[in-house]
């Protein structure tokens, strides 16, 4: 995935996503995760209200020291993503600690991976 810049010079950072160690796949641009939840790309559907686990790194950055979040979440929506062969999965956080919820707005904030609803605030 190739890096873009916005208007105030801030570069989003390329993204995979490990699905249970068997398949990797790299997120398109308008991938999305913030303290409410993440926003992420797969090439299954998942049905929505299922429960999965999740093990976010976190590198060195302004936001503080690399580490690993993890927490759990439930698919809300999940939809094929216009012409593209991929489905679009919304996922709400259930149980993320309010330390690493700061760590990840921060990161989502400086790695331009904000959603929508969070650029408002």
């Amino acid at each position: 995935m190739e890096h873009s810049e916005d208007s105030t010079g801030l570069q989003s950072r390329p993204v995979t996503v490990v699905f249970d160690a068997r398949e990797t796949l790299k997120q398109p641009e308008n991938f999305r995760v913030c303290p409410l939840g993440i926003q992420l790309y797969s090439s299954k559907p998942m049905p929505e209200f299922e429960i999965l686990e999740f093990n976010i790194c976190i590198p060195d950055t302004d936001c503080g020291r690399k580490e690993d979040i993890q927490c759990t979440g439930v698919v809300v929506r999940c939809a094929k993503d216009g012409g593209q062969t991929l489905y679009r999965i919304w996922v709400k956080f259930l149980d993320l600690p309010e330390t690493k919820r700061n760590q990840l707005e921060c990161l989502s904030k400086t790695a331009k991976l904000k959603c929508p609803y969070c650029m408002n605030y």
